[in-house]
């Protein structure tokens, strides 16, 4: 364990800790900073990873048929975007209007480019 947490009970009388933490108080402090971590929502993911987090999710077909029925330069800009671009801002044009054609939150949006960023 680290060694932050090996004592706690701070005696103000005699200006001391009274007592080494217990191997549950070590887990509870580490468990409560844990829940306390808020994930961080990635600039940009791997697209491999981003269809991974879409099929997972159950959206990689209305996506797909999304994109393949987009017509003039936006549709062949967005199809040659999903297949051939290396990595998916989440910022990009393409992606606020998977958003809104799914009907999800910028929240869900979020959720998927955390869930992509973990696919190993």
């Amino acid at each position: 364990m680290s060694e932050e947490y090996i004592v706690c009970g701070w005696d103000s009388e005699i200006g001391n800790f009274t007592r080494p933490m217990t191997d549950d108080e070590i887990a509870q402090v580490l468990a409560d900073r844990a829940a306390a971590a808020v994930p961080v929502v990635p600039v940009s993911v791997p697209m491999l990873n981003a269809r991974l987090a879409l099929n997972a999710a159950g959206h990689m077909a209305a996506v797909q048929a999304f994109v393949d029925e987009m017509p003039g330069v936006d549709g062949e800009q967005a199809r040659t975007y999903l297949e051939y671009a290396q990595n998916v801002r989440r910022d990009h044009w393409l992606v606020e209007g998977i958003r809104q054609m799914l009907k999800l939150t910028p929240a869900d949006i979020d959720t998927l480019f955390i869930t992509a960023a973990t696919i190993d």
